[in-house]
């Protein structure tokens, strides 16, 4: 059987998993020390819209509560987050930033600039455009999220493009720049 011809090849989540594996041992190679991308989230999740408790934490970024655990414990030792506790409710902690923590976001998140620079390389500009819309629209129909960010241009009867769980949306670093460019436009 030629590779051209093997059904891999041809599924996209075969395609997007290895473009996943690409992403980790790119950024881990390029980027040692960077943190990897859970932390990451849970930092911009934080300092987004912090100070939350780790259950806000994990329902916005649809992570396990369990695994949360340990990616806050981290940051927490390495004095990026802070846990205080919460005033509405002394029996919970709320999550904060610390200015170490922002500046360490801020520099995570320009090594992440940088490895989509050199990842989509081979691509166009229009090419990438297409690319963030194509997986933001898959996105979209899939998780609440992502809905308004997908693009506009989905059949009108289509019902059930957009998102389906009713949760607060996140919103990557990336896309709130992009929508502020568009926005100028």
């Amino acid at each position: 059987m030629k590779d051209q011809d093997d059904p891999m090849y041809d599924s996209p989540t075969y395609l997007m998993y290895e473009t996943v594996r690409l992403v980790r041992r790119t950024g881990a190679r390029m980027f040692p020390g960077q943190p990897r991308m859970p932390h990451l989230l849970v930092l911009w999740c934080v300092a987004r819209s912090g100070p939350l408790s780790q259950r806000d934490v994990a329902e916005r970024l649809r992570m396990d509560a369990g695994d949360l655990v340990g990616i806050v414990d981290a940051l927490e030792e390495a004095g990026h987050l802070r846990r205080r506790r919460d005033p509405a409710d002394r029996r919970r902690y709320a999550l904060e930033a610390t200015d170490g923590g922002l500046g360490y976001l801020e520099d995570g998140l320009q090594a992440r600039r940088r490895l989509n620079e050199i990842l989509f390389e081979p691509l166009s500009p229009d090419e990438r455009r297409l690319f963030r819309e194509m997986l933001l629209r898959v996105l979209a129909h899939h998780d609440d999220r992502f809905a308004d960010l997908a693009p506009d241009d989905a059949p009108a009867d289509d019902a059930s493009y957009r998102g389906t769980a009713p949760r607060e949306r996140v919103v990557t670093p990336q896309v709130e720049a992009e929508a502020r460019r568009r926005a100028r436009q």
